[in-house]
């Protein structure tokens, strides 16, 4: 049997709109500080440079994270950006 956990690189994946950074990178660094491992962007800055984000996030949200925090707001609902994410 696979151990699930093992096999993703993320246990949770953030989504969300850029005008709500704030108070999500207070969750991101929380999370981290309790161990759990979070994809959240501003923690890859580094891997993210040069990737085709559209191919790289679709990989992150549907393979490598186990579950996904979506923070829903107003920003959250017409950007095209969490609308990729969300689907």
């Amino acid at each position: 049997m696979v151990d699930e956990q093992a096999s993703r690189d993320f246990d949770v994946a953030l989504s969300y709109a850029s005008e709500d950074r704030g108070y999500v990178a207070a969750v991101a660094n929380g999370l981290r500080k309790v161990g759990v491992r979070v994809f959240y962007d501003e923690f890859m800055v580094v891997d993210l440079w040069g990737v085709d984000l559209y191919s790289y996030l679709d990989d992150v949200y549907r393979n490598r994270a186990r579950f996904t925090i979506v923070f829903i707001s107003q920003n959250y609902a017409v950007k095209a950006w969490t609308s990729h994410e969300r689907q």
